[in-house]
């Protein structure tokens, strides 16, 4: 019968079971309940272990975060191989099992008080009470010295059946091992007269040289007792088995009496004599050895010999410390040489970060004059457009009160087509500088695909204008143009300001870690969703149809903040109804970590024209881990386009999939929630004003942020 044992690596509990199957989950009704640390990533009922024939395998049952064997996922209807010494895992974060296979035929360790509890599936009651022994005086006895590895403390014992464990009943007693059971194995005389070792049903098992203990097996000096696999060693330094003593002179066909010659029978606890070259005086002589006609009893070893003159217990002794020496000095020139090494590499890497730091400092400072060069040689240009743009508005008008011959609209023709330049170049400019900081590409291509259409409206007026005379028509169409050509400029400036006015990594610094992804679970369907945290108690702003998927109240939600790995389970506090503001709050129990310092609660610092950015997870978990399964934020950017006190527009960046993320203004304010984006407008978004979170704040969340 195979056994199976988990290990338990979170605390290192232990749980065997001889018989399937066994259901591992956080059901109450599972074999095997995980609790503790990561049991939210286990479901209720998550996996199962079946025996089949001479092996066990796992298969799934319906855990959502999947199964593992080293690293190795589990597929749903299909189970696989369980070996010795692999590591099972509920869900690829969750909590690991070492699996142990015990394919012996000894009886299960019977749990004690302070070892890990069974399941009541495989209980099974002690065994009964070993017979009475025989009297020690008419059988022969055992006398056995073990040393311990490394340190060569000594256990010494002398009885017929000697147990070997931590608990008060023990002959050779490991005070405080507690991957030792209370008694752990046993060393007896066996059927033929020799010694012989034996596991008494400990939890973690007996090896001798190595291997597994099983049944009796025949035990001699010199091999190796471990008290299971991480447990003491135990050196077999000395093991005598002693016949019991006859009279000198027996008479024939006769046995001999045994009450005179009978040595009184030793304590379990007290140590053999040492051999010594005279006996003390007030000790008994020792009984004369049997005649040669009398059959010797079989032992493991004979007496004690001597090696250059001193006991085989304080040879091994003289050895050990001897090697210990020997090889102290090379571990310690390992030892430093590897610390040099290591001292050495160390400070070659810090010595080229900062040669690459310094590298990077100085490139930096150089684009950063650069672009300052630009948008002074930006401003420049929008001032003369500006001022040009004035010009032509006055000559336009005067042409049109006069009467203006041909060649005054020529005139103004070719000015305008110079401003259409001037407007072109400015353009450039701005989408250059919007690249380098950025990389706003989606404001830029809206503005040219604007100026292309204008442009080209405006070359038809011109072209109707040279073919059939000048008209007060077309007058007032080239004035029109020239009104348009000015709200251009306005345009440009305005994003000219935004892309100056606001440092974004200045604002990505001071809130990139306070925002968290979303992950809602409702039935088999996971949803993902961005946030932010806006009290220092771990209260939590999202939108509702983040933690309440489409209408639906989620079994769970769980919030894994940037730069993290592991998640929070966190719970609902309120959400707004469905045909109020698209929020939702959230309450992250024991919170410790950042919030969003700066919020603008009473919604006074969003203005039409300035720069706007937005921190989220777009495209949600797909996109938000790194290689090393680190939640990572991403930051886009753009402007203000409209008002009001229910909504924010903003445009000029991709914002698909970042529902819930915080909308902060030029000075790092938040003042928006984002809640959606047009499919049919890439770049047009729409969010929920701040100060509308504060009804479902509760009473001292309230007044925790002032309001």
């Amino acid at each position: 019968m195979v056994r199976l044992r988990l290990r338990d690596l979170r605390d290192g509990r232990e749980y065997e079971f001889a018989t399937g199957p066994v259901v591992l989950g956080r059901s109450a009704d599972c074999d095997l309940v995980v609790g503790g640390s990561g049991r939210e990533l286990v479901s209720g009922t998550h996996a199962r272990l079946m025996l089949r024939g001479e092996g066990w395998e796992v298969e799934e049952a319906g855990g959502r975060n999947g199964t593992f064997v080293d690293g190795r996922r589990v597929r749903a209807g299909q189970a696989l191989s369980l070996e010795h010494g692999q590591t099972l895992g509920l869900g690829e974060l969750g909590p690991k099992f070492t699996i142990e296979l015990d394919r012996g035929v000894s009886a299960p360790s019977v749990a004690e008080p302070d070892d890990a509890t069974l399941p009541l599936s495989v209980y099974e009651p002690p065994p009964p009470p070993p017979p009475p022994e025989p009297d020690p005086a008419a059988a022969p006895t055992l006398a056995v010295s073990l040393a311990r590895v490394p340190t060569g403390d000594r256990l010494e014992a002398t009885g017929r059946l000697l147990k070997v464990g931590r608990g008060e009943e023990c002959d050779l007693r490991l005070v405080g091992e507690k991957i030792v059971s209370r008694v752990h194995c046993e060393i007896a005389i066996g059927p033929d007269g020799s010694a012989v070792l034996r596991d008494a049903q400990s939890r973690n098992g007996t090896r001798l040289d190595g291997a597994p203990v099983t049944g009796e097996v025949p035990l001699a000096v010199g091999q190796r007792i471990q008290l299971g696999p991480q447990g003491p060693e135990l050196l077999v330094d000395e093991l005598v088995v002693t016949a019991p003593q006859r009279t000198a002179t027996p008479e024939p066909f006769t046995p001999p009496s045994r009450a005179a010659h009978t040595p009184a029978p030793r304590s379990p606890s007290v140590s053999p004599p040492r051999v010594a070259p005279t006996p003390p005086p007030h000790q008994p002589a020792p009984a004369p050895a049997p005649p040669p006609s009398e059959p010797a009893v079989p032992a493991a070893r004979g007496p004690r010999r001597s090696f250059g003159g001193v006991g085989r217990t304080v040879f091994v002794r003289n050895l050990l410390q001897e090697s210990e020496q020997k090889h102290a000095s090379r571990i310690r020139t390992l030892v430093w040489t590897f610390v040099g090494v290591l001292v050495i590499a160390a400070s070659g890497l810090l010595w080229f970060g900062e040669r690459r730091a310094r590298g990077t400092e100085a490139e930096l400072a150089a684009q950063r004059e650069a672009l300052a060069a630009a948008r002074a040689a930006n401003d420049s240009a929008r001032a003369a457009a500006v001022a040009n743009y004035q010009d032509l508005e006055i000559q336009l008008q005067q042409a049109r009160a006069g009467s203006a011959p041909a060649a005054v609209v020529d005139s103004l023709r070719t000015a305008l087509e110079d401003a259409r330049t001037h407007t072109a170049s400015l353009e450039v400019a701005l989408n250059r500088a919007r690249s380098e900081m950025e990389r706003q590409l989606g404001a830029g291509d809206s503005l040219r695909r604007a100026t292309q259409q204008e442009t080209e409206r405006l070359r038809q007026v011109l072209a109707q204008s040279r073919a059939g005379g000048v008209s007060s028509a077309q007058l007032d169409s080239l004035r029109r143009a020239m009104q348009a050509a000015e709200q251009r400029a306005a345009t440009l400036e305005s994003g000219l300001r935004a892309v100056r006015g606001a440092d974004l990594a200045k604002i990505a610094e001071a809130n990139q870690a306070a925002v968290g992804l979303v992950t809602s679970f409702a039935g088999e369907d996971i949803f993902d969703g961005s946030g932010f945290v806006v009290t220092k108690s771990g209260y939590f702003v999202t939108n509702r149809h983040v933690a309440m998927p489409e209408g639906r109240m989620a079994d769970s939600i769980q919030i894994t903040m940037a730069d993290q790995r592991t998640g929070y389970r966190v719970r609902l506090v309120q959400a707004g109804d469905a045909s109020g503001p698209d929020l939702a709050v959230l309450y992250i129990p024991k919170y410790v970590g950042p919030y969003v310092p700066n919020v603008d609660w009473d919604a006074q610092h969003a203005r039409q024209g300035e720069p706007a950015a937005l921190i989220g997870f777009p495209a949600g978990v797909a996109a938000a881990l790194d290689n090393t399964r680190t939640v990572r934020t991403s930051m886009s950017a753009g402007i203000f386009s409209k008002i009001t006190p229910t909504t924010i527009q903003f445009d000029g960046f991709t914002v698909g999939g970042s529902s819930g993320s915080p909308v902060f203004n030029a000075d790092g304010e938040v003042v928006a929630v984002h809640a959606r984006g047009l499919v049919e407008a890439a770049g047009l978004g729409f969010a929920v004003p701040i100060r509308l979170v504060l009804p479902l704040l509760p009473e001292e969340v309230r007044r925790e942020v002032g309001h």
